[in-house]
């Protein structure tokens, strides 16, 4: 997964056709393991973009895409939320999303 940087490069990553991003800090030992959790179960699907953002360096984020809780990962598709997940993770249901956003 690429991190985030720059506030700024957020609104182009968001633009693209399928991106999922973790929102995290870095004391958090959960949002390390929902990171290689969906590192490995994303592994196969090449088309979604993943990032990560750490909200402590960039409080931003944090408040423009209301983050409350961290992990949250949040999926994209050209600007559009699909869906949010925060602390307790569906992968199935990210699972499943990407399959139907694929066919």
């Amino acid at each position: 997964m690429q991190v985030i940087k720059n506030y700024n490069d957020i609104e182009k990553i968001v633009n693209k056709n399928l991106v999922m991003i973790i929102a995290k800090t870095h004391s958090c030992s959960a949002c390390q393991t929902v990171a290689r959790t969906l590192e490995t179960n994303l592994q196969y699907y090449h088309e979604v973009d993943k990032y990560e953002v750490y909200v402590d360096d960039i409080d931003k984020f944090r408040g423009e895409y209301l983050i409350f809780s961290v992990p949250t990962v949040l999926i994209f598709s050209e600007g559009k939320e699909l869906l949010r997940e925060s602390r307790y993770m569906s992968y199935s249901k990210m699972d499943r999303l990407i399959e139907m956003f694929n066919e």
